[in-house]
């Protein structure tokens, strides 16, 4: 890469500015693909973890810390903004498949796309691994696959495709993973949706987030009284919001189910007390919407708990948080 003046030259902006823009970065990803000579050079490119981005590491972290398969793709998914502004990261469970969706915004270079499904293949492969599955039954689907990438480690097989995707079997969303650490779980969640809320004004899903966070043990919880601030109407608000594939309400729901499993775990906090810290009315309420999240009632959560150590859910994966 280094033999490259273009490429020089684009790694120092990148340096100097930390985003690039897709103009830059497909003529870098080129410069790289001729460099290499490999047609797949995304999908093949490994880098040690201390080499990565900062905002890569501590994703890895928190994907790493997560109690089960479920919440480590759905973590993955939330603050996959981080990782590329090129891209928007789906999870997407039919039959008995989940398939991780990629989205491309833009017209990233296609060696873009498939460096993305390297990245979250790999973390979703050494998860695998950690919650017992020897070999990794991860399948990948991208345009022109047809002229087949040399096989890596971590998947399956590559199969062309109309999009970019990347399919595990159903079953991995309830694997645990023993060396999960709750501790440091909430504590990179909070950190990272820190960053997201201060983030580019595009990033319209975090902030809108970031808003709930702040009003929701005011009550503030109306689409008006979260639009109103950003200088939007909240007709304009959910056409947004639609545009990156989420809504209002489950919006909503996600922030209140991350703050219900973070204040479950205190012993001490009555269910009354929970309840009205998430903007409920009364405890029933609360009871309710927490069934439909998890299946379960905040009673049981706490039993099970209690009973199990490092014990979590997350949102049905139908509609997941």
């Amino acid at each position: 890469m280094h033999s490259s003046p273009l490429a020089e030259r684009l790694t120092r902006r990148l340096q100097d500015n930390e985003v690039m823009d897709q103009t830059a970065c497909t003529l870098l990803w080129q410069e790289a693909q001729a460099i290499s000579g490999d047609p797949w050079f995304g999908l093949s490119a490994y880098c040690a973890d201390g080499d990565l981005p900062l905002s890569l590491q501590m994703i890895g972290l928190t994907v790493s810390a997560s109690l089960n398969m479920s919440t480590a793709m759905n973590n993955l998914v939330r603050f996959f903004t981080l990782v590329s502004t090129q891209a928007r990261l789906e999870l997407r469970v039919v039959g008995d498949d989940a398939r991780l969706l990629l989205h491309p915004r833009g017209r990233p270079h296609a060696q873009h796309m498939a460096a993305l499904l390297n990245i979250v293949g790999r973390l979703l492969a050494r998860c695998a691994v950690r919650g017992g599955i020897a070999s990794p039954d991860i399948t990948l689907g991208m345009p022109g696959a047809d002229i087949a990438p040399q096989p890596q480690a971590w998947y399956r097989e590559c199969v062309a495709a109309q999009s970019y995707w990347l399919k595990v079997p159903r079953l991995w969303l309830d694997l645990d993973m023993p060396e999960s650490t709750p501790g440091l779980l909430h504590g990179m969640t909070g950190v990272l949706h820190g960053v997201l809320a201060r983030g580019p004004a595009s990033d319209m899903v975090e902030k809108v987030r970031h808003a709930i966070q702040q009003g929701m043990s005011k009550g503030l919880l109306g689409e008006e009284q979260i639009a109103a601030p950003m200088n939007i109407s909240t007709r304009h608000l959910r056409r947004l919001l639609r545009q990156y594939g989420t809504g209002y309400e489950r919006l909503v729901d996600e922030v209140r189910c991350d703050a219900a499993l973070r204040l479950l775990a205190d012993p001490h906090s009555s269910l009354t007390r929970i309840a009205y810290e998430l903007g409920f009315q009364d405890p029933s309420s609360f009871t309710r919407a927490f069934r439909r999240w998890t299946g379960c009632s905040p009673r049981d959560f706490r039993r099970r708990q209690a009973q199990t150590p490092g014990y979590t859910t997350s949102m049905k994966s139908s509609n997941p948080c």
